[in-house]
């Protein structure tokens, strides 16, 4: 029994001295909790009800719950994890907050996906076949799905993994990637995740950039038509309900959703890149974490973590880029502090 309790006792002052090194990325996560909640209600708020039946818009309160729900999950939990990272208890709890963590961030990435190519065929198909409301809800079923799928074998390939510290000479529990059960499964299953993913970040690349070219080259057209055609740009001036005036505010109204989409998928991008370069190092080195020093640690950390900007970003974009969005929230903000 004391031979017990003198271990628990260097397992707890191992695991007090990492969760402290952690606090700067547990408060990072607890702003980003605080930002992402605000930030996403107002979202679904504003084009969940304000804005209901913007066809161009039918994505963004969808992808607002989804960055809702993964970033309530993920930067919820990372905050556990950081708290007990070689003491943590619960198998159950590990396993099941991984799979939720990951199958919301999935399909948040695959929403971006979805709402690439919807782009894509509006931009650069504009008479070709479109995305109709049916076919947008079988999109986001099919990310459901998708996510579910590929999230599945988590709660066999995730779990407390033996954490070793020559220090203190002891053997913690990690809420992580399981090293030593189920080795092989884990790996295959972090390859075909990390592939997965570099597929999605070249298809937006690809789509993104032929929409870009396609709007550049209208926008060069355009600026050679006003040039050539005063009569016109008088009209586009003077007046505001011309017919040709009215479809090209309609065509910039498209282009800037379309450049705030990119905006958020390059967000994306860069804050998940992170992530997966080190999952790669995770799966090239099975004690990977238990190698580092506690500074190294601390910086890992955080950078792992990183990819909850892809989940607070957007409202920030919208607020930016949407006219609609940021009238309604100014609008919003106004009648709080009329009642107050």
């Amino acid at each position: 029994m004391a031979n017990i309790s003198e271990e628990d006792s260097r397992i707890n002052s191992w695991n007090t001295e990492l969760s402290q090194t952690l606090i700067p990325s547990s408060v990072f996560l607890g702003i980003c909790i605080v930002v992402g909640i605000i930030g996403n209600s107002l979202v679904i708020l504003i084009y969940g009800l304000k804005l209901r039946g913007a066809k161009e818009r039918y994505f963004i309160p969808i992808l607002a719950v989804v960055d809702l729900l993964a970033l309530c999950e993920t930067a919820g939990f990372n905050i556990s994890y950081n708290v007990s990272p070689v003491r943590f208890k619960g198998q159950q709890l590990c396993k099941w907050s991984w799979f939720f963590g990951y199958m919301t961030s999935v399909m948040s990435i695959f929403l971006l996906l979805v709402i690439a190519i919807q782009r894509y065929l509006k931009i650069c198909r504009p008479f070709g076949k479109q995305m109709t409301l049916e076919w947008k809800r079988v999109a986001v079923l099919s990310t459901f799905i998708a996510a579910a799928l590929i999230s599945a074998p988590i709660p066999v390939t995730y779990g407390l993994d033996p954490a070793y510290s020559a220090r203190y000479n002891v053997t913690g529990s990690a809420c992580r990637r399981l090293t030593q059960e189920n080795r092989w499964l884990s790996l295959i299953h972090a390859i075909v995740c990390n592939a997965i993913v570099a597929g999605v970040v070249w298809a937006l690349i690809i789509l993104y950039t032929l929409i870009g070219r396609k709007i550049h080259s209208q926008m060069q057209q355009w600026k050679h038509q006003r040039t050539n055609d005063n009569n016109v740009k008088m009209t586009n001036l003077n007046d505001g309900t011309s017919g040709t005036n009215s479809a090209d505010r309609n065509k910039q109204t498209m282009f800037k959703i379309t450049a705030m989409f990119m905006l958020i998928s390059l967000i994306f991008i860069v804050s998940f890149s992170p992530k997966v370069v080190i999952f790669i190092l995770e799966c090239v080195d099975s004690r990977f974490w238990d190698s580092l020093s506690y500074s190294n640690r601390l910086l890992v950390r955080f950078l792992e973590v990183l990819f909850v900007i892809n989940n607070i970003a957007n409202p920030f974009v919208y607020a930016f880029l949407d006219v609609k969005f940021s009238q309604q929230m100014k609008k919003i903000f106004c009648d709080l502090d009329y009642s107050l």
